[in-house]
């Protein structure tokens, strides 16, 4: 349950004042446990880690009645490290950090940082594992997080979200720069179109994400930059709940990609010693697909299993997990995923395997 509290005193001094204007919240996620990775070739980590299942955060979130149905919204959302009391994203609010207008009849509209449609809508659709449960996450094969699209979360942003009719949801996005400050030289910035729909009706759940990213083309001063052309990434997906059973799908095609070399989990064994050593030479394609299920089992209890693969950037493997809810803020959870990724230097296939059991809190 959350609590709605004076969380404005964490940015300003009169918390009193903020609470009685505005609808404030303090939010967030504690997530630590054992983890184990081995990567054929490299020696074994260990120890105890933060976000197996979901990464830790603090968010604050609020929302004030503007009149004639609208409101004004905000967020601002922090990650970091359970383990260690350090922070993520090498910023404050490196999660999220917007502001808005919503109403019920026209919908809402967002500035400043914020995931893209791909990240937010589609991978919790296409996979049980969605955005959760180390490199079991669809995010080692599919591209919605990759380096050309910042990681997932764009800068400089404006995104509208439409009401939901009949079960749809449109979205439509733009930013400026999709990683730091815009410069003076408009070729000198990562410009993101983001376009999305999604459906929920019922056990029915469905989504269409598109990304086109024009890529920095010039320096500040004009001097050209090369690239691979407009990154464009598609994903789509659904899965429907029939009671017992959950059942997944999902495919993803990203063209022109600019970044292989940190594309879709490679950076994610780097801790372990791997890096891809991935060229242009090697793919500037992929496409990728999943199936998944997911049952629960008794009150408590969920079980999940989940098959995923790119063809190009030759990446595959497996995932079974599972949850138990301690109560409605508190799980149990552990999870197996055994992948198989390419050493591009060497041209070989390597295993990599991690086994995680930890605690989260959500509060």
């Amino acid at each position: 349950m959350k609590k709605t509290l004076l969380a404005a005193a964490l940015l300003a001094g009169f918390a009193g004042a903020a609470q009685a204007q505005s609808n404030v919240t303090l939010y967030g996620i504690v997530d630590a446990g054992f983890n184990y990775a081995k990567l054929e070739g490299n020696k074994s980590r260990v120890g105890i880690d933060s976000g197996l299942m979901g990464q830790s955060r603090w968010g604050i979130r609020g929302s004030e009645d503007i009149g004639n149905g609208l409101k004004a919204i905000f967020t601002l959302e922090n990650g970091f490290n359970a383990d260690e009391g350090t922070q993520l994203q090498s910023r404050l609010f490196g999660r999220a950090a917007w502001v808005g207008l919503e109403s019920a009849s026209a919908g809402r509209v967002i500035f400043g940082r914020t995931t893209n449609l791909g990240f937010a809508w589609a991978a919790g659709i296409v996979n049980p594992f969605g955005l959760s449960f180390g490199t079991s996450t669809v995010g080692s094969t599919f591209g919605y997080n990759d380096a050309d699209l910042g990681a997932g979360r764009a800068d400089n942003a404006v995104y509208y979200f439409s009401p939901r009719f009949s079960g749809f949801q449109a979205g439509i996005g733009y930013s400026f720069n999709i990683n730091g400050q815009e410069t003076m030289n408009t070729k000198a910035n990562s410009r993101l179109l983001d376009l999305g729909v999604q459906y929920a009706n019922g056990p029915l759940k469905a989504v269409l994400t598109y990304q086109i990213v024009d890529p920095v083309s010039q320096t500040a001063g004009g001097t050209a930059v090369a690239n691979n052309g407009k990154f464009k990434n598609l994903t789509l997906g659904a899965n429907y709940d029939f009671g017992v059973v959950a059942v997944y799908a999902g495919y993803a095609n990203a063209k022109n990609i600019n970044n292989p070399g940190a594309w879709n989990g490679a950076a994610a064994y780097s801790g372990t010693g791997y890096t891809s050593g991935a060229t242009s030479a090697n793919f500037t394609k992929d496409n990728a697909w999943t199936l998944g299920v997911s049952a629960p089992i008794g009150g408590a209890a969920k079980v999940y299993a989940a098959y995923q693969k790119a063809t190009q950037s030759k990446v595959k493997g497996f995932a079974l997990g599972a949850t138990y809810d301690l109560s409605k803020r508190t799980n149990l959870y552990a999870y197996f995923a055994q992948n198989e990724v390419r050493q591009w230097t060497t041209n070989r296939d390597l295993d990599a395997r991690q086994f995680a059991a930890g605690l989260q809190h959500r509060f």
